[in-house]
């Protein structure tokens, strides 16, 4: 894809990305001074592409600030502040169950896997397992937490935005269903955040990072990447924004700064209100770069597209 058009797509990303957190600003109210003391804390966390279990460790005796639901400015203002000098330490181990089984399948039950061929470059199974380039991984963030507070409900701590240093390892990197010897680094700056209220939940991430191998076939890369979701009980289910997910990230290789892998996905949720509970259905395309690999593991001479289609459920 050529990079003008990326770069446009870039920009319109970030804006659909961000208007909403502007325009909810000019109904901001103040933060509250101070919140719940910080204590360390678990927080598990079940799904069919991601699970994970964090342990968060306050590093610092500063109680962890509550922040009026719609104030969002100020809050990535106060946590990119308080980012320079962490407060908060947060270790997380992370699984994705699709993926491995995928791998699983293609190396166990492969008579299986191969049944689900659709043509001679797409496999059923790929297309619901893709996207995901470790089995499992071990995550350090260090930075700051603020939670989010609305009037009228029970303070959740769930409710938390961040923001900080990520460094991720993993000792196998995923390509075609294949698990392959790999200790990987991974580098970020990240600002997340999570509103799970009676009527909506609300997730979103935006990222920087790069990507270090040490299997000098797979090329380290920088990336980009925004993701946001939305749950609305008392939205519209056709609605562009609400009760749908976006998802997108760019791949560019540090050796000559080519795009070596594009991820564009959206997704559509149905919500049923009595059940607090949404069937989600996400799709979209992987763009890749031949150069992404080499030697042995550069089984094509041309740039390849994957379809990818994750069926879900959200509570």
């Amino acid at each position: 894809m050529p990079q003008r058009i990326t770069l446009k797509i870039t920009i319109l990303t970030f804006l659909l990305f961000f208007t909403p957190v502007f325009a909810a600003a000019e109904e901001a109210q103040p933060a509250k001074p101070a919140g719940k003391r910080a204590d360390v804390e678990i927080t598990p966390e079940l799904d069919a592409y991601y699970s994970n279990i964090g342990l968060h460790i306050p590093l610092t005796d500063t109680p962890i600030p509550d922040i009026h639901e719609t104030n969002e400015l100020k809050l990535y203002k106060e946590l990119f502040l308080n980012s320079l000098s962490p407060r908060f330490m947060l270790l997380e181990a992370s699984v994705f169950p699709m993926p491995v089984l995928g791998s699983y399948l293609k190396k166990y039950e492969r008579g299986f896997y191969d049944s689900a061929a659709l043509g001679e470059d797409l496999n059923l199974i790929s297309v619901f397992t893709a996207g995901f380039q470790e089995p499992y991984s071990f995550s350090v963030f260090f930075g700051d937490i603020a939670t989010f507070v609305k009037p009228g409900e029970t303070r959740d701590e769930h409710n938390k935005g961040y923001m900080g240093y990520l460094f991720t390892v993993a000792d196998h990197h995923i390509k075609d269903n294949v698990l392959i010897n790999d200790k990987l680094l991974e580098i970020e700056w990240k600002t997340k955040g999570e509103k799970n209220f009676k009527e909506e939940k609300l997730s979103w991430s935006f990222r920087l990072g790069t990507k270090l191998h040490e299997n000098k076939e797979i090329n380290d890369v920088a990336y980009i990447g925004l993701r946001r979701s939305n749950l609305d009980f008392n939205s519209k289910i056709l609605s562009w924004l609400r009760n749908s997910t976006y998802d997108f990230r760019w791949d560019f290789g540090l050796k000559d700064g080519n795009i070596m892998r594009q991820e564009y996905i959206v997704g559509k949720k149905l919500p049923f209100k009595d059940y607090k509970v949404a069937m989600k259905l996400d799709f979209g395309l992987i763009w890749q770069n031949f150069k992404a690999y080499s030697g042995d593991l550069r089984d094509k001479d041309r740039n390849e597209f994957f379809l990818v289609v994750r069926p879900n459920i959200q509570f």
